[in-house]
């Protein structure tokens, strides 16, 4: 029984409108293991894409937001697009307000869901299709089409469920009442209430449903708990160098990313003001999109310096200056700014809601304080500067950390996973 269950060939779809890396390895995963049939998305830049080569030679404006979807892992043949609404929400991105592109982005997130149900069914006629690989808001009616054709069900949870979610948010409203201005009204307007129905009935369709942390999986309602697989992301590849600071060296601190509330940018940069009244000779480096209420940057130190979101290869490259990083948020699902920085040996100053708990050992490999609480952020700083001969040896564990865990592992353990768990259910449905 088991060589028969072993030697079965498990065929899998998976579909996602982006082409994030998290994306990728999962695809890659599958079409190392003969696993993938298709991966459906929307648009790509591919070598051997004409449509992606034809507008970054004419749109050349657009050749920076169409490069980071590159996605040359996998062969072309393995790819089925959708295009021409993502296409315009990129053009929305740019020239059209926040609202618009919002309302673009769910009607062309919409429309991929309903065209990949569509794909399911094309090839549940030409084949069989053991599985689908799916993600939260973009999956419902693929989901319902698989149920009806008794495939097997992946479901991604990247995110914090909603309605942990809406406690972290509905804390910070009472909290910060420029938020509570900008965002109260979206985040609680009946359209999105619509879009956490739609997540909700998703994720109860799901046979497994996989979780990229603890704090992830410890979010979503405890009877669908028992269906969940936490697999954390990968580490990118480990930089075995680390700097050792002189006494006189100026320490460089950064928060990078979505620099917004639910980040917690706005206690970093509370926090620097007293700091700095202390250390001088710091630096804090903010580089993403700016989300807070500009009121939050007035009066800072010149110690503050702010740059631009870069593309991922400049990033990573950007980061090598940094000595540490800092991500105070209030809700991440991972927190792959914090695994980039472990990577090049940065020690990370955390809080417990992202993947922390999973990786980090407070004061071994990195720091973890309670969020929201300035005065822990504040003393962990200041131990930082005190301490600063300590700061080599913290980012040595660091990068031993990501060596344990790179994205060949994620894909490892996500195939395996997938593989066990459909034959798992094979087995059941043969039971019954």
């Amino acid at each position: 029984m088991m060589e028969n269950r072993e030697s079965k060939k498990v065929k899998v779809i998976h579909a996602h409108p982006g082409a994030g890396i998290f994306v990728r390895q999962s695809a890659l995963s599958y079409l190392e293991n003969d696993m993938l049939e298709y991966f459906l998305t929307t648009f790509v830049s591919h070598e051997k894409y004409f449509l992606s080569n034809f507008i970054a030679k004419i749109v050349p404006q657009l050749k920076r937001d169409i490069s980071r979807k590159a996605i040359d892992e996998l062969p072309f043949e393995k790819l089925k697009l959708y295009p021409y609404k993502e296409l315009i929400r990129l053009f929305a991105s740019r020239y059209a307000s926040p609202m618009v592109t919002h309302h673009i982005w769910e009607w062309a997130e919409l429309a991929f869901d309903k065209w990949v149900a569509s794909v399911i069914a094309q090839e549940f006629k030409k084949q069989k299709i053991d599985a689908i690989h799916v993600y939260e808001h973009a999956a419902l009616s693929s989901l319902q089409k698989a149920k009806q054709k008794g495939i097997f069900t992946i479901y991604e949870q990247p995110s914090v469920y909603h309605d942990k979610f809406k406690v972290l948010a509905r804390k910070l409203f009472k909290e910060e009442k420029y938020f509570a201005e900008a965002y109260k009204k979206i985040l609680f307007s009946p359209s999105n209430e619509k879009v956490y129905q739609r997540k909700e009935k998703e994720v109860y369709l799901s046979d497994l449903i996989i979780c990229n942390s603890t704090f992830t999986k410890n979010s979503l309602p405890k009877e669908i708990r028992s269906r969940s697989e936490v697999i954390p992301l990968g580490f990118p590849k480990v930089n075995e160098y680390t700097k050792n600071k002189n006494e006189n060296d100026k320490i460089i601190f950064m928060i990078s990313g979505n620099i917004s509330y639910l980040k917690g940018g706005h206690h970093v940069l509370r926090v620097w003001q007293k700091f700095n009244d202390i250390y001088q000779q710091a630096e804090l480096r903010v580089i993403g999109t700016f989300m807070l209420d500009e009121r939050e940057r007035q009066n800072l130190p010149s110690s503050v310096t702010f740059y631009d979101r870069l593309i991922h290869e400049e990033y990573l490259q950007f980061i090598q200056q940094i000595d540490i990083a800092i991500s105070y948020t209030y809700t991440d699902g991972f927190g792959m700014i914090i695994s980039e920085a472990m990577a090049k040996g940065i020690p990370v100053i955390v809080t417990p809601n992202c993947m922390a708990p999973d990786f980090i050992t407070h004061q071994k490999n990195g720091w973890i304080v309670p969020v929201g609480d300035e005065d822990a952020l504040l003393q962990q700083m200041k131990w930082c500067v005190e301490n600063r001969h300590l700061l080599p040896k913290i980012g040595y564990e660091a990068i031993q950390t990501a060596k344990n865990w790179q994205w060949e592992d994620f894909r490892n353990k996500t195939a395996t996973t997938v593989k066990e768990q459909i034959l798992i259910h094979h087995d059941k449905q043969r039971t019954k």
